[in-house]
C-alpha cells in the first residue's frame, strides 16, 4: 500500500524560478507557470523531499512531514572516498560469535541505519523480524532445514531433476545437484550439534516486504547492507543468509505476533553477534 505523504507547498514569493525542483522531481508533481514553480499533481508525490533539498531559497515546504536534520555540520559527503573504500574492504562474513547477547539499544541503532537505505518509489516498505530467543531461532532453523531437505531430495532422482528443471530452470537444478555433497556433509555436521545455518548466532534478522512490489527484493537487500555496515562499525559481525530469501514459509514464524502481513515475503536475512576475534585485511576480489 502506498505511503501517505503530504505533497510539497511552494512559497511563490520565495521562488526564484530556477526550475531545479521541476527537474529533480521523479513524479512530475511540479511544473513551471509564469516563471514560478507550482504544484500541479499533488496526488503523485512520493514524499522523497528532493525538490526541497535542491531549492536554493527554501521556497518548498512539506507540512506535517518532519525531515531528520543532518547530524553533521559541514561539507557533504561526510566521508572521504579513501575511508569509504577501506570500510567496504574490511567487510567479512562472520560465522563465529560470542555467546553474549546483543543489547537492545545496539540492535535499534543497527536497524535505524536501514531506514536510510534507498527504496523504489520511496516506498520505505522494508520491515524486520528480529529473533533473539534461542527457541525462536531454533524454530526457524528447523523450518528452513525441513524445506531444503525436501528440495534437495527432489534433486537426487532423475524425475525430480526434470521437474526442478521445468519449475526452477535447468541452471538451478544443476546447481542443486552439484551442491548435494556439500549439503550432505553440512547435514551430518548439524546432526552433531554444529549449526551450519545460523552458526549459533544470538540474533537472526529477517527483512520482509510486500510480495507484489517489484522493488521489494532490492529494497530489502540495500537496507540489510546498510544494517551490516552499521553492525561492523559497532564491533559486531554478521553473515548474510540466502536460505531465507523468497520463502513464504519463513513468514509463518511470526504470524501469531503480527510481525508480517499475508502478502509479505522474506527477501533477506543475516545472523548477527559479537565477533570474538580480531580480523586481518578483507578478502581479495577478482578484477572487473
Amino acid at each position: 500500500m502506498k505511503r501517505k505523504v503530504n505533497p510539497p507547498a511552494v512559497i511563490t514569493e520565495d521562488c526564484i524560478g530556477c526550475e531545479r525542483c521541476v527537474a529533480t522531481c521523479p513524479s512530475f508533481v511540479l511544473e513551471m507557470f509564469e516563471a514560478k514553480s507550482r504544484v500541479v499533481r499533488p496526488e503523485w508525490c512520493i514524499g522523497c523531499g528532493h525538490c526541497g533539498a535542491v531549492c536554493p531559497t527554501e521556497a518548498i515546504h512539506f507540512a506535517g512531514m518532519p525531515f531528520d536534520g543532518h547530524p553533521k555540520k559541514g561539507e557533504v559527503p561526510a566521508i572521504s572516498p579513501e575511508l569509504l573504500n577501506l570500510l567496504f574492504r574490511e567487510g567479512r562474513s562472520i560465522r563465529v560469535y560470542a555467546r553474549d547477547p546483543v543489547p537492545e539499544e545496539t540492535l535499534a541503532g543497527i536497524l535505524d541505519a536501514g531506514r536510510y537505505a534507498s527504496t523504489g518509489t520511496n516506498s520505505q516498505n522494508v520491515h524486520y523480524v528480529v529473533l533473539t530467543s534461542p527457541d525462536r531461532i531454533a524454530e526457524l532453523h528447523k523450518m528452513t532445514v525441513s524445506f531444503y531437505e525436501k528440495a534437495f531430495s527432489r534433486a537426487r532422482g532423475w524425475l525430480g531433476h526434470i521437474v526442478l528443471s521445468l519449475m526452477a530452470g535447468r541452471k538451478t537444478a544443476e546447481y542443486l545437484r552439484e551442491s548435494l555433497p556439500k549439503i550432505d556433509y553440512a547435514a551430518e555436521q548439524m546432526k552433531q550439534g554444529k549449526d551450519r545455518l545460523f552458526y549459533h548466532a544470538p540474533v537472526v534478522i529477517l527483512a520482509h516486504a510486500e510480495s507484489w512490489d517489484s522493488s521489494s527484493a532490492f529494497n530489502c537487500s540495500v537496507a540489510l547492507y546498510h544494517c551490516s555496515l552499521m553492525a561492523h562499525t559497532l564491533g559486531l559481525g554478521c553473515c548474510f543468509n540466502g536460505f531465507q530469501a523468497g520463502r513464504r514459509e519463513t513468514t509463518m514464524i511470526e504470524k501469531g505476533s503480527t510481525y508480517v502481513w499475508d502478502s509479505a515475503i522474506v527477501l533477506g536475512a543475516f545472523s548477527l553477534g559479537i565477533n570474538p576475534h580480531s580480523l586481518g585485511p578483507g578478502g581479495t576480489r577478482d578484477r572487473l
